[in-house]
């Protein structure tokens, strides 16, 4: 006999099938609660590590600070104390001195100075003031331009010019300086 093409199943279909297809997933489940359950432990194990780690530490740092001498300490402090205020002393050193090689390396031959005054205060611009006497009023011209040749020169102003009875000009010269120029530079 031939067989004829069903679509009614021949074997029925029991429970056993049906439990066996939602297994998987109760699988699955179990598995994913068993890998979060490893990470939690392995967590909570590392935790305890880090801690007694921190403890560790803590114990050879409180070793260490035990083993330095107070004295020692203190004095190092406060010989950095000292060393502080002797760099902020000389920061705010003013050497004059500047100045004076400047007046000697750019003042010409022909011109006598007889006064001399400077302003070097905080916050004002360095100064000098001098009167003085030169053979011409070319020679005056001469030198307030090899002043003015010089970096730190700020700015040169001539007055009060006249003659003497003994035919030499007199004058007065003000020069203003870059702050620079009075600051104190250690020599290395």
């Amino acid at each position: 006999m031939e067989e004829k093409l069903s679509f009614i199943p021949k074997k029925s279909l029991n429970s056993q099938t049906a439990r066996r297809s939602g297994g998987g997933f109760v699988m699955f489940a179990f598995l994913i609660f068993l890998i979060s359950a490893g990470l939690w432990g392995g967590l909570f194990m590392y935790k305890r590590y880090l801690n007694d780690r921190i403890s560790q530490l803590g114990k050879a740092l409180e070793n260490r600070k035990s083993s330095f001498e107070l004295a020692t300490i203190n004095e190092v402090v406060n010989f950095s104390g000292k060393i502080d205020l002797a760099e902020k002393l000389l920061k705010s050193h003013k050497s004059v001195s500047n100045v004076f090689d400047f007046l000697q390396d750019f003042t010409a031959k022909d011109i006598k100075f007889n006064d001399l005054s400077y302003s070097f205060a905080d916050g004002i611009e360095p100064s000098i003031a001098l009167s003085g006497s030169a053979k011409s009023y070319s020679t005056i011209a001469s030198q307030v331009k090899a002043f003015e040749s010089y970096s730190l020169v700020k700015q040169v102003s001539v007055s009060g010019l006249n003659s003497d009875a003994a035919g030499n000009v007199r004058f007065n010269i003000r020069i203003s300086f870059d702050p620079s120029i009075i600051a104190y530079k250690a020599n290395n």
